[in-house]
């Protein structure tokens, strides 16, 4: 038996609610520090009680060269979106996102018809 280790590194869209994206390049205390942010539809805890309906969570999407990949988009919208779960070496793992594409317009049968 042979492990392939290159198989756990498969993306897998999954269709989100994404609400905005924020970038940043500046230096703060003499290190560079460049990012983009997606901001993602998400369901509130409500197990503790306190909180119903749905919050944002801020996911990092690598450098904010990447903003400009979201151009022409009208927010809040619908993205399919690949993420990645990593760890360390400690054990503590996460979720990363590592690519993005535009779902395909589906067109309804009844447009198609011309009367």
């Amino acid at each position: 038996m042979s492990l392939n280790f290159n198989s756990a590194n498969d993306v897998q869209f999954t269709k989100r609610i994404v609400m905005g994206v924020t970038k940043f390049r500046d230096e703060i205390d003499g290190e560079l520090v460049d990012t983009c942010n997606v901001l993602v539809a998400a369901p509130l805890d409500v197990d503790s009680g306190n909180a119903m309906g749905f919050g944002t969570a801020k996911i990092r999407f690598g450098e904010s060269v990447n903003y400009q990949r979201f151009a022409g988009l009208d927010f809040p919208c619908e993205l399919e979106l690949a993420f990645v779960r990593v760890t360390n070496a400690g054990g503590r793992s996460k979720d990363v996102l590592k690519d993005f594409r535009i779902p395909a317009k589906v067109v309804p049968a009844a447009s198609n018809v011309k009367g």
